[in-house]
Formats: C-alpha cells, sequence, structure tokens
C-alpha cells in the first residue's frame, strides 16, 4: 500500500514539474503587424500607443522573451530607474496581424504577467520585467 501511495506522489511531482517547465509561448515578429500598449496608472489615468515599425516589435517581443528565456537577440534593456508605484501600473499589450488580434499580454501587480489566458509569476527576473516596463512606459509618454 505504501509503495503504491509512493508511486501516485512520485508521478503527481513528475507531472507538476514537467508542467512548470513548460515553455511560453510568445508570438514571432514576423506573426505582428501593430501593436497597441495601454499603462494604466494607480489614478486610473490611461497612456496609450500604436506601433508598427518592425524593429519595435522586434525589440518589444525580444524584452518580453527575455522574462521566460535565457536570452533574445532582438531585445534592448531600458535602464530607467522605475518607482514602485510604477512597477505596480497596469501594463497591457496586444499584438495585431492584419487588424486581428493574435496575443494579448498583461502585466500587473508588481510581477503577475497573463499571456491570453495563462497567468505566471515572474520570480528571479525582476530587472528584465522593469526593462520591459521601462519600454512600454517610455514608448507611451
Amino acid at each position: 500500500m505504501k509503495a503504491r501511495l509512493f508511486y501516485v506522489v512520485l508521478m503527481c511531482l513528475t507531472f507538476l514539474s514537467a508542467c512548470k517547465n513548460s515553455s511560453v509561448s510568445v508570438v514571432s515578429p514576423n506573426q505582428v503587424d501593430e501593436v497597441t500598449i495601454s499603462i494604466k496608472n494607480n489614478q486610473g489615468q490611461l497612456q496609450q500607443c500604436i506601433g508598427q515599425d518592425p524593429n519595435f516589435l522586434k525589440a518589444l517581443l525580444g524584452n518580453i522573451n527575455l522574462l521566460f528565456n535565457e536570452s533574445d537577440k532582438n531585445a534592448l534593456p531600458f535602464g530607467l530607474e522605475l518607482s514602485d508605484k510604477q512597477r505596480e501600473f497596469d501594463y497591457k499589450i496586444k499584438f495585431y496581424s492584419q487588424s486581428e488580434v493574435v496575443q494579448e499580454i498583461i502585466i500587473s501587480q508588481k510581477n503577475e504577467v497573463t499571456i491570453d489566458t495563462d497567468m505566471m509569476i515572474i520570480e528571479d527576473k525582476e530587472k528584465e520585467l522593469d526593462s520591459l516596463k521601462s519600454q512600454l512606459i517610455l514608448v507611451t509618454q
């Protein structure tokens, strides 16, 4: 009986480990032709911008990929120092292809990232997350 219980627990842990290590699917630059970025501050004020430049899209997607991967050649670090309030803003990124939404990314509560419907907590990547938020703040000003 104990052996069966041990086996079931081991299988569950293996399954959970495999799920945790699954890669996040972020669209590639050749799949999108436009992005809209929205930032809502703590007072409810909204800043928005629309981007279509292929180099901007590559850099933005590169910075997003850094949250989940070790490196991305298209990433551009942004060294803007964020305040605690800026870290708590709500950030929304929508990628489009031929006017159709292909992916939506929401960053909220400091380090919660939702890609389409998958929510993740970003740990050990605060520098990369701050860099991405810096880029979003700069382009919406």
